[in-house]
């Protein structure tokens, strides 16, 4: 099971998470946001991350000419780009066409039609599954993961939402062959941005030895 941390914004805190057991770095771009990296994330911070953790850029409904412009400040060092809004399966696929990975964020409620997913097949690498949020997220809320069997396809996704320490076991149980990463975020924080870098090496070592 793979694991990324997402919001973060410190630079020290980047640091710390940076030498844990984890997989995937997520920052976001969504000004709207408490954990927007703004100013404080640069290029030599993020080439001191090892380069086996890959790095996300999370950005919401903006145009992909707009997320190139945020990016070519970090020389393009982002392995992902994460579409966390109501992007449609063209925009992805320009973000695609340029050498970067796509994760695709979807807001999982007892509504929600897992047909949509056919058209971002070709569009995207990874799904991200969501709590349902009028904010895009950090709803710090989970959705009920029993809607994840209605998910048929072929696709590896990420489950996020609301997921806390003590979940472990909980996450552990989901069983779903296409589960590929636990997406952690404010249920590891001090504060919006920082890490608690001792819950996230606990709940690391456990997801990943102990299952």
């Amino acid at each position: 099971m793979k694991l990324k941390v997402c919001g973060l914004k410190n630079p020290e805190n980047i640091e710390q998470i940076s030498k844990l057991d984890v997989d995937f770095m997520g920052f976001i771009f969504f000004e709207r946001s408490k954990r927007f990296v703004g100013a404080n994330l640069n290029r030599s911070m993020l080439n001191r991350i090892p380069k086996h953790i890959k790095k996300v850029a999370v950005f919401v409904n903006e145009r992909s000419e707009d997320v190139l412009w945020t990016l070519k400040d970090y020389e393009y060092s982002f392995d992902y780009i994460q579409c966390h809004g109501d992007e449609t399966p063209d925009c992805c696929k320009d973000l695609r066409n340029l050498g970067f990975g796509i994760i695709k964020a979807f807001q999982i409620d007892a509504e929600f039609n897992f047909d949509q997913l056919e058209a971002y097949k070709d569009a995207v690498d990874y799904y991200l599954f969501d709590t349902s949020s009028k904010h895009y997220g950090g709803s710090g809320q989970k959705f009920d993961w029993s809607l994840l069997k209605k998910y048929k396809g072929n696709k590896p996704f990420f489950l996020s939402g609301g997921i806390k320490p003590e979940d472990v076991s909980q996450v552990q149980n989901v069983s779903h062959p296409q589960l590929f990463a636990i997406d952690i975020n404010s249920g590891f924080e001090d504060e919006p941005g920082l890490k608690n870098s001792n819950l996230i090496e606990t709940f690391s070592e456990e997801l990943k030895h102990h299952s």
